[in-house]
């Protein structure tokens, strides 16, 4: 095997050559540990003994050196650095804004969104992002599609309730990199829910009086 580096101790060392032949010249008749490298290749060693002159050893070398399987996990988020327009809001300032109104009413603050709840009553809210109606917006609640399959429409009366365990909204204006087939030509919202972990609290309304 050529390029085979062949090692008795630094000193005595060699490389084998286009046809795998390698020579040590002037070593001392005695015990070694010679080990024998090459890349892709099992590292073997053998203890020889050197005791004529013109001492010969063989090594065969055979089968390659596999890795096992490597599994890298990482647990630190980073923040994109990629020119999306991306706006998240958290519990906080969706209780602030929202108050009696669809859940959709408190991204009015927000640039390049528009929500109306003109022609209809609770859960009747319509939401455009960029100009794009809600038939072009991907809407999700925890990553899941909530889209009508047929004509793309979202029917927030559907959810009910959902203004009350929502723990943060996530909007996205524009394209964006997605696996799912969705109709978020003019962007993405995505609903993040609350854990059942959390701390539990009464909730006052001012326009309830």
């Amino acid at each position: 095997m050529p390029g085979a580096t062949v090692t008795l101790t630094l000193e005595y060392r060699s490389k084998s050559d286009f046809d795998g032949i390698y020579s040590i010249s002037s070593v001392p008749f005695g015990k070694y540990k010679m080990v024998v490298a090459m890349l892709s290749f099992d590292t073997i060693s053998y203890e020889i003994y050197v005791d004529e002159e013109d001492f010969v050893f063989d090594v065969l070398l055979s089968g390659s050196q596999e890795l096992a399987e490597v599994e890298v996990i990482a647990n630190i988020a980073i923040d994109r650095k990629t020119p999306v327009a991306v706006t998240t809001l958290g519990k906080k300032e969706i209780a602030e804004e929202l108050g009696s109104q669809d859940l959709p009413m408190v991204l009015n603050s927000k640039p390049g969104v528009h929500a109306t709840q003109a022609g209809g009553g609770d859960g009747d809210a319509r939401i455009t992002i960029r100009g794009f109606s809600q038939r072009n917006v991907g809407v999700m609640i925890d990553g899941v599609p909530v889209n009508d399959m047929e004509n793309g429409w979202v029917y927030w009366s559907n959810w009910f309730g959902l203004d009350a365990i929502t723990g943060q909204m996530q909007v996205q204006r524009g394209l964006g990199a997605t696996k799912l087939a969705m109709p978020s030509v003019g962007g993405t919202i995505n609903i993040l829910t609350q854990n059942t972990g959390g701390k539990r609290e009464i909730k006052y309304d001012r326009n309830m009086e």
